[in-house]
């Protein structure tokens, strides 16, 4: 039977109640000056937000997707955040997000399984219409035609094959989903499993009420949830994996328990993605802390600890000669390219034209709060703790890589290289985010947090359901400032041919890769010009990107087929010969040269008024 606490309320009570602010000591200065910090830092985004929805160019990128969004969309979820940093108004909704938090806090499973269906239910309904992120046509298009994904992504380790084209292929075989409805529905349990991970981490640092909720929604809400919504590549699992890493991580060095779920998720990165290696520095602090804190009298030697480093250590014996084979051959594109030798080299294009402000805009984008980090941990919000150490420890080396990453489709495209960067960020914002919270005792500034964060999450998931919207965005990439690098400008035109042409923008899709072709004039890029321009009925400019891909390729069967289609609607029948001609040379007594050379001959015959 409990005993009574002296408050004449049972103690599970007491332990679960969320104090009051009136009777709350007053925090001491460097929390105070750490909560001013915070929130002035959600002031100013949220006006910058404000100003760059509203100002042309496309140099703050990372904060004026308002321009590319429906006005309600844009500006109601903006509003509701602005006013949150109104106290009155942050008091008014603080109770029910204290509720939501103390829920959190408790982690009982019907909540955590309504906030994970939460999680999947907010992406599924979602989906990415745009597909504009990265190698997300390329990784549809393998699993739709079947091709082996050895000839397309051959760097892919094992785990990322198997659920982003062997499962894939597997299930769209059965015709019960497509490949995209499989790599949506794959997106929204990832996003659920990112969803129990925020709260797990919010759990780890003790965090109550709207404070719990708050660190959960940093953690959770990033420009990387568009990565959950039919996007099929490992760096989707990466962003759950840092942020699994992060909570197992604190709960050891806090609790002494979590090395066991730790260690799987390190070995579960190494057999995903080479960029896992990022996580082995916090796994090993995270071993460090706990020996210290929690490793005496033997407890070291338990089987289950013992396992628990086994299984790390054993996968990253395995997989480390396969990882580093992959990094020699194919990461040197990504670090120096002939692109950044031009520039000067690695250290001069980190920095050149107007990488600066992408990489604002993309740790913007990947998550909010983090261009705070620097403000709360120098004014008093970061005590130097074990928790601060490990998750800076963590964030470490995704940020130490990110500026000497140059992706093919730069970062504005290829923002999904960065995902894992992100998420270590938000991991370690939400712990900063934690402390200043926790010792500041500041009403309503956590709803504050929640809201600063959930609605430019929401905005980025809903602005990738329009395709129009999306292509408009990426339009504006290439023909605003600031002007960038020739391989990214051919990146985002060849992404508008592409996606227009899906969509039946035939006039749209063929001036998209006239533009590719002045910078990259490859074969394929030269061939889908003149695909897009005949179904546009621009049959002369089909012609002359048909000459361009054949001096680029003279053996191309397509394209000399290409040719003499377009030859024979013109009509020039001369170039139609000639080019079914050099179609029989190339593979000789090929039915289809042969059925339209006798066609041709049939139409010569008619028009010079003979027998066919």
């Amino acid at each position: 039977m409990r005993r009574p606490d002296p408050r004449g309320e049972p103690r599970d009570a007491r332990r679960t109640r969320v104090p009051s602010p009136a009777t709350t000591a007053p925090p001491p200065p460097a929390a105070a000056r750490a909560a001013l910090a915070l929130w002035i830092g959600l002031a100013a985004l949220a006006l910058a937000r404000l100003a760059f929805g509203i100002a042309p160019g496309m140099w703050m990128w990372g904060l004026n997707l308002h321009r590319f969004l429906p006005a309600a969309l844009a500006w109601l979820p903006w509003a509701v955040a602005a006013l949150a940093l109104l106290p009155p108004v942050a008091r008014r909704l603080e109770p029910p997000c204290a509720r939501l938090g103390e829920a959190i806090a408790r982690g009982a499973w019907p909540v955590s399984l309504a906030i994970a269906a939460a999680a999947a239910l907010l992406v599924w309904l979602m989906p990415d219409r745009v597909r504009f992120v990265g190698d997300f046509l390329v990784r549809q298009g393998t699993v739709e035609e079947a091709i082996p994904p050895a000839r397309v992504w051959p760097q892919a380790l094992p785990l990322d094959v198997l659920l982003h084209y062997t499962l894939p292929l597997a299930i769209s075989n059965t015709g019960i989903a497509d490949a995209n409805g499989v790599a949506r529905a794959l997106g929204a349990l990832e996003a659920a499993l990112l969803a129990l991970a925020a709260c797990a981490f919010a759990r780890a640092l003790a965090l109550r009420g709207a404070a719990a909720l708050a660190v959960a929604s940093v953690a959770f809400c990033g420009g990387a949830l568009g990565l959950f919504t039919g996007y099929s590549k490992a760096f989707a699992e990466m962003v759950v994996l840092v942020a699994a890493g992060a909570a197992f991580g604190i709960a050891a060095i806090r609790g002494g328990r979590g090395l066991l779920a730790l260690g799987i998720t390190v070995a579960i990165g190494l057999v995903l993605h080479r960029s896992a290696l990022g996580l082995v520095p916090a796994a090993a602090l995270a071993w460090v802390l706990w020996l210290r804190a929690h490793g005496g009298a033997g407890a070291w030697r338990d089987r289950g600890v013992l396992v628990s480093l086994a299984i790390p250590v054993v996968t990253l014996a395995v997989m480390l000669p396969r990882i580093v084979s992959v990094a020699l051959r194919w990461d040197p594109t990504h670090f120096a390219s002939a692109e950044v030798m031009a520039q000067g080299g690695v250290w001069k294009a980190a920095f050149a034209g107007p990488r600066p402000f992408d990489l604002v805009s993309l740790v913007l984008m990947l998550a909010p709060l983090a261009i705070l980090i620097p403000a709360l941990a120098a004014v008093g919000g970061a005590p130097g703790g074990r928790e601060t150490l490990f998750l800076a420890v963590l964030a470490l080396p995704f940020v130490a890589v990110a500026p000497f990453l140059h992706p093919v489709g730069g970062l504005f495209r290829d923002w999904d290289d960065f995902a894992a960067t992100g998420a270590a960020l938000s991991m370690l914002a939400a712990g900063l985010v934690a402390e200043t919270l926790r010792r500041a005792a500041r009403p309503g500034l956590a709803v504050a947090v929640t809201l600063a964060v959930a609605a430019p999450a929401l905005q980025w998931l809903a602005h990738n359901t329009e395709a129009d919207r999306g292509l408009e965005r990426a339009r504006a990439a290439v023909g605003e400032p600031p002007a960038r690098a020739g391989s990214e400008r051919a990146s985002i035109w060849d992404y508008l041919g592409l996606r227009n042409y899906q969509l039946e923008h035939w006039q749209a899709a063929a001036e998209a890769f006239r533009h590719a072709v002045e910078t990259a004039p490859s074969p394929r890029m030269l061939q889908q010009w003149a695909l897009a321009a005949t179904m546009a009925g621009d049959l002369e400019t089909a012609r002359e990107a048909y000459h361009r891909q054949l001096e680029k390729e003279p053996d191309s069967y397509s394209g000399w087929l290409g040719l003499a289609a377009v030859a024979w609607r013109i009509p020039d029948l001369a170039e139609c010969r000639r080019a079914l001609n050099r179609l029989l040379e190339i593979k000789p007594g090929d039915p289809d040269a042969t059925q339209r050379l006798r066609a041709l001959e049939a139409e010569e015959a008619r028009r010079a008024g003979g027998p066919p």
